[in-house]
């Protein structure tokens, strides 16, 4: 929310309401809908004024929160949706406007009664807990006479002083109440709590709606609506930026469905909250304080081409194994991406090598990645199936860059091996690729290698044949000397120039270049047994 003159008091009524990460960019508001489901629409009755936190009351009316423009405070507004969806006939609500701040409503669906936010900003709020802290906001509840009028106003039992509620919302039988709260024992900064509607003024104790919803940032404006929860958060993870739009179903027994991040331009790098939606018409509203509107939050209007779908959920599945030995992976990065390339959620695998993700959408593209160090990554593009509760079933091979095929044989990854002239002493620079060797065979304890030393054809037969012996020797010495590898795990031999690579020989020694003779110079660690 930009800076106003009562900037401060506006973020109170908004609860938690965050100066968005995007005002410091200078980028402007994402264009256009990567999935083509959204079109919006920037409403007509905003100005440079704040106005957000949009309820239906009935279908063609819509109530909402702005600044009174002779007054510096928030007060709540009704419209009625004309057929382009702008609000026409817009008055202020009779007999709720006070000293204080109003926003975010929820009405009963008989419309005989509402529940909404006010700020209860002041000194008598005050506390001592090491040091002064307020409430700023609270949820307050309201008759509704035939004549519109807002009377018997009473504050929720579960208001304090000590924290924030607000942003109440009624699911669809009127059962429960949900509600964002800063109170202690969250997962974040501001958590999405309900509590279930047991008779007049009579509430069960909050309930956190938990870890598939929270998270250790802030969770704000929710909306229910056929059972889907709609709220926003500025978590990190899959976000454009400030707060975003998020959506997922309640299940039941705790449980909701993964969640789905919406599209721009509905979501954009400024704050995007308040999200209300019609499916009968396919219509709904949205507040932003993104670049290129009228004042500091304006109210949007969105249609939507094609519908949110939670009813179809799979699972994808799988295992990750060593593409040399087959064995099962352990501990690998795990991470499956969707269709916009926002991580969806990350795990380790088991002992057995396993993953498993739930509560993935049907018929979607997504991306696993997976990574285990030493071994590299993988990445495979995958489709869901089309049918509820499907497993999608994947078998992940990872390979050691460190293992590679030379010639038809499995054999390690190694540079040269390079001794001092007319020498088979280990050199502090072949000790650092035999480090190597050794590490590997500590990885793979079945793992048998026989090693090949190799020389060129300059030089006498006899002599070259004698060193590469003489170093091959040198070389299992050092590998069995470092300790957890056996003797009977390597074993070396040298063959001089006898198993040349090219047509270097002694007859074309002298006209072969020296890159042609050091194809011939090699230390070839040959796997046996793996």
């Amino acid at each position: 929310m930009k800076k106003i003159n009562f900037s401060i008091i506006v973020c109170i009524v908004s609860l938690f309401f965050i100066q968005s990460f995007a005002q410091n960019k200078e980028k402007d508001t994402v264009k256009g809908d990567i999935e083509h489901r959204f079109y919006i629409n920037n409403l007509s009755l905003n100005n440079k004024y704040p106005s957000f936190g949009t309820t239906y009351f009935g279908d063609d009316k819509i109530v909402f929160s702005a600044q009174n423009e002779k007054k510096a405070r928030l007060d709540l507004y009704m419209g009625t949706i004309d057929k382009d969806g702008e609000l026409i006939n817009v008055q202020m609500i009779d007999g709720v406007s006070s000293k204080s701040f109003e926003s975010n409503v929820a009405f009963t669906k008989d419309k005989k009664s509402v529940y909404f936010t006010r700020s209860i900003y002041g000194k008598k709020n005050t506390i001592k807990t090491g040091r002064d802290r307020k409430a700023t906001i609270a949820v307050f509840k309201a008759d509704i006479k035939p004549n519109g009028k807002w009377t018997n106003i009473t504050p929720m039992p579960f208001n304090s002083k000590e924290y924030d509620v607000g942003h109440p919302t009624l699911s669809s039988d009127n059962t429960k109440l949900f509600f964002t709260s800063n109170m202690p024992g969250g997962f974040g900064n501001a958590d999405i709590y309900f509590v279930d509607i047991l008779g007049e003024n009579n509430y069960s104790k909050p309930e956190n709606m938990g870890k598939g919803v929270n998270s250790k940032f802030k969770e704000v404006f929710p909306h229910i609506k056929d059972n889907v929860l709609y709220y926003s958060s500025n978590r990190p993870d899959g976000g454009l930026g400030g707060l975003d739009i998020y959506a997922v179903k309640i299940l039941g027994q705790g449980k909701v469905s993964r969640r789905i991040h919406l599209a721009p331009p509905v979501n954009s790098i400024a704050d995007d909250m308040s999200y209300i939606y019609n499916a009968k018409i396919q219509r709904g509203y949205f507040s932003s304080n993104r670049k290129g509107g009228k004042g500091s939050d304006d109210i949007y209007s969105f249609t939507e081409t094609r519908p949110l779908t939670f009813d179809c959920l799979q699972t994808v599945s799988g295992e990750v194994v060593n593409s040399m030995t087959q064995e099962p992976l352990p501990f690998c990065e795990v991470t499956i991406f969707d269709v916009f390339g926002k991580e969806v959620e990350k795990m380790k695998t088991e002992k057995d090598g396993k993953f498993h993700f739930e509560n993935l959408l049907c018929s979607e593209n997504y991306k696993i990645v997976v990574f285990k160090k030493h071994l590299g990554t993988k990445e495979l593009n995958i489709i869901t199936k089309t049918r509820h509760n499907s497993d999608n079933f994947y078998r992940v091979q990872l390979s050691d860059d460190f293992i590679v095929m030379k010639r038809g044989k499995r054999m390690l990854n190694i540079f040269s091996i390079y001794f001092d002239y007319d020498s088979s002493k280990i050199t502090g620079r072949a000790a650092g690729q035999l480090n190597k060797i050794v590490a590997t065979m500590r990885k793979y304890p079945n793992m048998v290698i026989e090693l090949g030393a190799h020389t060129d054809s300059r030089g006498g037969d006899a002599y070259n044949l004698k060193l590469s012996k003489e170093r091959a020797h040198a070389t299992v010495a050092y590998i069995v000397n470092q300790g957890e590898i056996s003797s009977d795990r390597i074993t070396g031999d040298g063959y001089g120039e006898t198993r040349l690579l090219n047509h270097c020989d002694n007859a074309h020694r002298y006209k072969c270049t020296k890159a042609e003779h050091q194809v011939n110079r090699r230390s070839e660690f040959v796997i046996v047994k793996l």
